[in-house]
């Protein structure tokens, strides 16, 4: 911390909050993450406003006090051609709306890149982009109401705001990088390697990241260039609030997923384990619940995993939960005695392992990405082979029939939260860099 600012354990400051709204159709750990932290910097005495882009916020979210800024139906159809800008401004209104947007949120194209290259790369130029306009309405929109001291972009694809905010505002800018990758490895070239161009460029105007893991960082760090004073590491964590006893029937386990329900995060793969395991007479009581959601394009794999479950004659052993609010997760994370989230890709970070830490729920995580970070912080879980699905099996052997390892293991998890992944640390971690990147620009 800087020589004047020592002593002074917090400036109180105002903080908005831009972040993309998921509509609340599917788990959303990004969604998670910002309500967890935007929560924490409230009990701290800080003024801070979520500000939704696209799509509303997801049910547990806080109610933005704001509009929604850059309405996804709105920019997408601008995107398509010039004429729909002269759309007369009742219909603009009308497609922004809670309900349309809430319906485009369940579509497949809303959530993936591939097809929305030309946007993304659109919005990474900010004022040359075609939001231009766009970008007027939301700095107009923050001087009236907000005058805020940080503005915080929760990913770097929303980089291409920075330049102008900056100018027009005289504020710092904070960007938080997480699952950037996820979005740009889906898109065709020339556009994937435009993007980290145009991020590597935007990064000038922004004067303080935060990726959520070392894994991450070191990511970031091969993509792009940004200077070392720059970057910071300040993992995603869970308010110590949500900490509870265990409550699931201690006699028979259960097998939880939670996440988006598609083949990317593997739930697919954890069916199959789950069918090898239940070939064997001592886990013929053993079930696998599944929440998350999924877009109308993975509703295929359950229908695949529904119909398998029937051949198995396993159908009664195989729930899909569909209450994504905090009291529907806390209630399949109340039932379930494992996590796992057989993810095929790297996870910058998988906050729904924080969850099942807070419910008592041990994890069993791919050796891949943040997973291996993750579980050795915690010390809650153990981790398998990557798209190996006989490995899998037998560390989820493993675990259900080791009760000495389980019980250890399910005591590590308040712990985690408690010492290494707490809100409060994180928030405290946060607001250090909004001092150090405010005093820094004065």
């Amino acid at each position: 911390m800087p020589p004047c600012l020592k002593g002074i354990k917090e400036l109180i400051m105002k903080i908005a909050y831009l972040l993309p709204g998921s509509g609340g159709s599917f788990y959303c750990g990004n969604c998670l993450r910002d309500k967890v932290f935007t929560k924490s910097l409230k009990q701290s005495g800080h003024d801070i406003l979520m500000i939704p882009m696209y799509l509303p916020l997801s049910i547990d979210q806080c109610d933005a006090d704001s509009p929604i800024f850059y309405g996804a139906v709105n920019i997408y159809l601008e995107q398509l051609s010039p004429i729909f800008k002269k759309m007369p401004h009742w219909l603009k209104k009308f497609l922004d709306s809670d309900k349309v947007l809430r319906f485009a949120a369940k579509q497949s194209g809303s959530t993936k890149a591939e097809g929305n290259e030309s946007m993304t790369i659109s919005m990474l130029q900010g004022t040359h982009g075609k939001q231009s306009e766009n970008l007027d309405e939301l700095i107009y929109w923050l001087k009236e109401h907000e005058k805020p001291d940080v503005v915080h972009l929760s990913n770097a694809l929303l980089s291409g705001l920075a330049q102008k905010l900056k100018q027009e505002l005289n504020c710092t800018v904070v960007c938080t990088l997480q699952d950037e990758d996820e979005w740009i490895d889906e898109m065709r070239e020339p556009f994937a390697s435009q993007t980290w161009k145009l991020i590597e460029s935007n990064a000038a105007y922004i004067d303080s990241f935060i990726a959520v893991s070392e894994y991450y960082a070191a990511l970031i760090k091969s993509k792009i260039q940004i200077p070392a004073e720059k970057l910071h590491v300040v993992y995603n964590s869970i308010g110590i609030d949500t900490i509870r006893e265990s409550k699931h029937d201690k006699n028979h386990h259960t097998i939880g997923y939670m996440s988006k329900i598609n083949s990317l995060f593997g739930a697919d793969l954890l069916f199959d384990a789950f069918v090898e395991l239940k070939k064997e007479k001592q886990f013929s009581t053993l079930k696998l619940k599944y929440t998350g959601g999924y877009t109308d394009d993975f509703s295929k794999v359950v229908r695949t995993i529904k119909q398998k479950a029937k051949q198995n004659s396993i159908e009664n052993d195989v729930e899909f939960f569909d209450d994504l609010s905090s009291i529907g997760k806390n209630k399949f994370l109340d039932s379930i005695s494992i996590l796992c989230v057989p993810s095929r890709r790297k996870e910058a970070f998988a906050i729904q392992v924080l969850e099942a830490y807070a419910a008592e729920v041990p994890s069993i995580l791919p050796n891949t990405g943040a997973y291996p970070e993750i579980n050795n912080r915690s010390n809650a879980g153990l981790l398998y082979v990557p798209n190996d699905t006989k490995n899998l099996v037998n560390v989820l052997r493993e675990l259900l029939t080791n009760e000495v390892l389980y019980h250890e293991l399910k005591q590590n998890c308040h712990k985690a939260i408690q010492s290494v992944f707490n809100s409060r640390e994180q928030s405290l971690q946060i607001i250090e860099i909004y001092n150090n990147a405010v005093f820094n620009k004065k």
